[in-house]
């Protein structure tokens, strides 16, 4: 099974091998994480056996200003992996942040700021010490106390002069310069050469395009294929004859970044769980660690932020486990061998693009059909409604999912399965029903919005939703045989109030519905919206049958109007 779905406690990692505690590591919260890797007499080992985007991931949870210990124990590559993400944005390089992270470093290890300037590309080096300093060097044809007075004022060797704009960081620049001249004086020069001399454009690309080869080497696209991931796939259109092959070099780990995050009650989780051969595993392992780091890029998720990982795996667990849910219909075995036949990006892809579909209906809802007739559009659904519309119009759709337990509240979450597939559908259905209802209702939002009663519950057109519409155009109907949406006159709401008991209220709309909606679905679709209204309306109203009206500024169900100006009007 995947190795590294951890439920190991801290003592028996402290017992594991390196190489073995780090395929457990990640599981464990990562303050506890680091204070059990400094607490192992070989804790440089075990950092060294971290899969680079595992180290990465653990400085981010730790945080750049408390990550000195894991710069300190870090290998060159794993420096180098998170120097990569860290100081890029797109093609961009980021100077200043590049010198905090060289400061961190310098102050964690000189031994490994020594080594990252070993292995760094000449390119990046050079691109970035033309951002960081201006250099000069000593004209020969000037006399060199005379030139001294026209250049930088610093200076290793009389040769080369600079200063920098990074006033905040000059001191430690002249301590990388310093420690760079003193280890090898040739390459110090070399660097302050083309310093002055390259062009740097030309730099610039030729850093980006190693800055790029390595992160695609570790399965992280560039922006453009990123967006892929997103591109609609039917099911008929998926192959199921994915090789199931290690897809990176042997001796390296996959990460396990990605793999821990699963959901453990979902069906991807159970069904990764079942599959014992290790190639499989690292390669599905390598496949999530994947389509996290295309989620980050394609969304353009901000790696400065410590949860971005995990707001990304939290997409890709949830669009994988929906696509796996529909593929296998919710059979764990069908599952397993789904996952070793299926790439997961396109289990990710058939998820997502069932999800947008639904998205769309109520895009298409909203622009066309009729809410995009309602000056107030979404508002003009109940809230419970309303929000649930939005988060499934956000970017990433959403929907409110219970959380189990007792005293729990509903929580914002990803569609992960079938059933919140079902559920959207009908949501979307539901308030497409209500466009029959909407229409056969006789009324004038302009004149609506200035005629509302001003200390009543609904003052502004935007406070107007379906449910006040329909129940007031019912209590005109019980008073006077209109169904219409006409504000109530206020001071004739203690003579009315007991025309509008919760029964008699109840029946008057179902018996409306009727004569509009002849389609038993239809029907159905529209109790669903109107069914809580009513247990709403008799719960409130109830206590007050027959006997005493509720005060009207209380009354939320009802639009009212003031006496004066209704007697006006007639």
């Amino acid at each position: 099974m995947i190795r590294n779905l951890p439920d190991a406690d801290e003592q028996d990692v402290t017992q594991l091998s390196s190489h073995e505690s780090s395929q457990q590591l990640m599981g464990i919260p990562a303050k506890k994480r680091l204070e059990l890797v400094l607490s192992r007499t070989d804790a440089q080992a075990v950092v060294a056996a971290l899969p680079v985007q595992d180290f990465f991931f653990f400085v981010k949870e730790i945080g750049p200003d408390d990550a000195g210990p894991l710069l300190a124990l870090g290998q060159v590559e794993q420096i180098v992996h998170l120097f990569d993400l860290e100081w890029w944005n797109k093609d961009q390089l980021q100077p200043a942040k590049a010198l905090q992270w060289l400061e961190r470093l310098a102050s964690a290890s000189e031994d490994n700021l020594l080594g990252w300037l070993y292995e760094a590309d000449f390119e990046l080096l050079v691109a970035l010490f033309k951002k960081w300093i201006h250099v000069e060097s000593t004209p020969e044809d000037i006399d060199p106390l005379e030139a001294r007075e026209q250049l930088p004022k610093h200076t290793l060797d009389d040769q080369f002069f600079w200063e920098t704009q990074y006033l905040q960081f000059e001191d430690f620049l002249s301590r990388l310069l310093n420690l760079i001249f003193d280890v090898h004086p040739g390459f110090y020069r070399e660097l302050m050469n083309h310093t002055i001399w390259v062009s740097e454009p030309q730099l610039d690309e030729d850093a980006y395009r190693f800055n790029r080869a390595r992160l695609e080497d570790q399965a992280i696209p560039d922006f453009y294929d990123a967006l892929d991931i997103y591109r609609t796939i039917d099911q008929k259109e998926i192959d199921r004859n994915k090789e199931a092959a290690v897809v990176m070099p042997a001796s390296a780990s996959p990460p396990s970044f990605a793999v821990v995050l699963l959901p453990k009650k979902d069906l991807l989780h159970a069904a990764l769980e079942r599959i014992q051969d290790v190639r499989e595993t690292d390669a599905l392992q390598l496949e999530l660690a994947s389509l996290a780091n295309k989620v980050i890029i394609a969304d353009q998720l901000a790696l400065d932020e410590a949860d971005t990982l995990r707001q990304a795996m939290a997409k890709v667990s949830a669009y994988v486990n929906l696509g796996l849910d529909i593929m296998s219909r919710g059979a764990l075995q069908g599952a397993v061998k789904i996952v070793r036949v299926v790439f997961l990006e396109h289990l990710f892809r058939l998820g997502h693009t069932r999800v947008i579909r639904l998205k769309g209906r109520l895009q298409h809802l909203i622009r066309h059909g009729w809410l995009s007739k309602w000056p107030t559009g979404l508002k003009g659904l109940e809230t419970d409604w309303m929000e649930s519309a939005e988060l499934l119009l956000q970017k990433t759709p959403r929907l409110v999912r219970p959380i189990p337990g007792a005293g729990s509240i509903p929580g914002e979450d990803f569609f992960r399965d079938r059933r919140d597939l079902t559920w959207a559908k009908q949501f979307v259905d539901v308030i497409s029903a209500m466009g029959p209802l909407v229409e056969s209702l006789s009324m004038q939002p302009e004149e609506l919005s200035s005629r509302l009663w001003q200390q009543g519950q609904i003052r502004r057109l935007e406070d107007v939703t379906l449910g006040v519409m329909i129940w007031t155009a019912a209590a005109n109907f019980q008073i006077d045989g209109r169904w219409e949406v006409e504000p109530i006159r206020v001071n004739r709401w203690p003579e009315i109030f007991g025309l509008l008991g919760p029964e008699v209220m109840a029946q008057s709309i179902r018996s409306w519905v009727e004569r509009i909606v002849h389609d038993e679905r239809q029907g159905e679709l529209a109790a669903a919206y109107l069914n809580p209204l009513f247990q709403e309306y008799a719960q409130e109203m109830s206590s007050f049958f027959p006997a005493s009206s509720p005060d009207p500024r209380l009354v939320k169900f009802f639009m009212f109007e003031e006496a004066e100006r209704q007697a006006f009007l007639l």
